[in-house]
């Protein structure tokens, strides 16, 4: 059975006792540790190694990322001239990083206490190009810190002192990944059963759909069409209630407006073009709501419900971009 593979990403000589010791509580948990100076990232002839690292690194189920106090080599896409500091390059430890990134991959980062304590001193001193920190050999450490932190998702960060912080955060990381999975899969399997029934549910109403119109054509075949027309119209009447229960633009009208279905059906069913819709909202709607509904039309997704209830309605939709500017105006 394939095994979960663990990516994890950090510079090496400063933290490769670090690394040692999260391959082995990896590999204890049954996972596979994907570690560059192990040997188990194939490196091609043709191919700079970093080139290779990011590829695995996109395979990965998992990427750790792990931050200490130096920044790393440069990519072999750039060629450092004249010492430039390192701010002006991308590492690859950040390059790995940005390619699990762009993958979606579950991604876990740890940060060395120190670190991330000189990096709080930094931000209260960006401007400020005296200060020499004494845990990172340059400030690029703490840019790329501000890169991960501004993240809007898979972006967890732990603090970390010594290597048991990092296995105990990760073990419950990963106990929470395997709990939802467990329930998703539940869920998945909840849906699939309530589907079932409702096919069957749909059968069985259809079957006694047919079973009674030929009972009906049978006990009176003059009255039969009738009843059954009604009775279709009135299913149907239904549905279309249902679908307006949960359009937008009649919630809106329904709560804020305290409208009646007559009404909502007038503003809904009668206008042809914007003006018309103006119009029927000046008769129709009275007080503050009239000048906010019209701000509401304003906006794309209010439009796009309202020509939705149209549409429910079995009437056309009202092209509003063409008429925008009597709206504004």
């Amino acid at each position: 059975m394939a095994r979960p593979r663990v990516f994890v990403s950090s510079t090496y000589y400063d933290l490769k006792y670090i690394r040692a010791s999260l391959e082995g509580f990896i590999e204890s948990l049954g996972f596979e540790a994907i570690l560059f100076e192990r040997g188990n990232i194939p490196f091609h002839s043709d191919t700079p190694l970093d080139k290779s690292c990011y590829h695995e690194a996109e395979n990965a189920d998992i990427f750790v990322l792990i931050v200490g106090g130096r920044y790393g080599s440069s990519t072999s896409d750039f060629r450092q001239e004249n010492n430039q500091p390192f701010e002006r390059y991308q590492s690859i430890t950040q390059q790995e990083f940005d390619t699990a990134q762009e993958r979606g991959i579950p991604t876990f980062i740890l940060v060395d206490n120190a670190v991330r304590s000189e990096h709080y001193t930094y931000l209260q001193n960006k401007n400020n190009e005296d200060i020499k920190y004494a845990h990172v050999d340059d400030v690029a450490v703490f840019h790329f810190l501000d890169k991960i932190l501004e993240k809007e998702q898979n972006n967890p960060v732990h603090n970390f002192e010594k290597v048991t912080d990092i296995e105990s955060w990760l073990r419950e990381q990963w106990a929470g990944l395997f709990r939802d999975l467990l329930r998703s899969k539940s869920q998945q399997q909840q849906l699939s059963d309530l589907q079932s029934q409702i096919l069957e549910l749909k059968s069985v109403n259809e079957t006694l759909k047919n079973y009674l119109e030929a009972v009906l054509k049978t006990v009176n075949p003059k009255k039969s069409k009738k009843i059954i027309k009604l009775e279709e119209e009135k299913i149907e009447n239904n549905r279309k209630e249902l679908l307006l229960n949960d359009n937008t633009s009649i919630i809106l009208m329904r709560s804020f407006g305290d409208l009646s279905k007559d009404k909502i059906k007038i503003l809904i069913e009668k206008p042809k073009n914007l003006d018309e819709l103006l119009k029927a909202t000046d008769e129709n709607i009275i007080g503050n709501f009239n000048t906010c509904f019209k701000k509401l039309i304003l906006e794309k997704d209010i439009q796009e419900s309202y020509n939705e209830a149209r549409s429910i309605l079995g009437k056309p939709p009202i092209d509003f971009g063409s008429d925008n500017k009597n709206l504004k105006s």
